[in-house]
């Protein structure tokens, strides 16, 4: 049992990844979002191989956010009764955005380096500072998750000739 009290038999188990969630081409006008930071080129061709990998954290850790009970702030995951706990914990259930890709990639086991890195392009700033920030809401989160995750497929399709983010899956 984790420290906040919660059975690990009740623990909330985390959906498999749902693909067709980050259909975003279809559900945004992504030509006109002036949130969208493009990613620079230096980032995409240090070690484009990563390109994939990165997608799929940032993309899990917007699935973990999707609901606005699963978002925190001021700690990296919260458990049911509002306890800070690890983010890899079963008791774990809000996230706040690093939590997220932290979370992430350790349930995808792959590195979180590159994707804390263009979520912090995306938002200007240490990403825990932004998420803590009480201008931003849930909706702010998930638009940089957005943002993100369509720079990177925008970056990986001018590179290797595949068309939006879709293809990247």
């Amino acid at each position: 049992m984790p420290f906040d009290a919660t059975p690990i038999g009740q623990a909330e188990t985390i959906s498999t990844f749902n693909r067709a969630a980050f259909d975003l081409t279809a559900r945004f006008d992504i030509t006109d979002n002036p949130r969208l930071r493009p990613i620079p080129p230096w980032h995409s061709s240090l070690h484009p191989e990563r390109i994939g990998g990165t997608l799929r954290v940032l993309m899990r850790a917007r699935e973990l956010l999707t609901d606005e009970q699963r978002w925190c702030r001021r700690t990296y995951a919260r458990g049911w009764r509002g306890i800070p706990v690890p983010v890899q914990s079963a008791g774990a259930h809000r996230f706040c955005a690093l939590g997220a890709i932290m979370r992430a990639g350790g349930e995808l086991e792959l590195p979180i380096d590159d994707a804390h890195s263009v979520l912090e392009w995306q938002t200007v700033r240490p990403v825990q500072d932004w998420n803590d920030d009480p201008v931003q809401s849930h909706r702010d989160v998930l638009a940089a998750f957005d943002a993100c995750i369509i720079s990177m497929g925008r970056s990986s399709a001018s590179r290797d000739g595949t068309v939006g983010v879709a293809s990247r899956r």
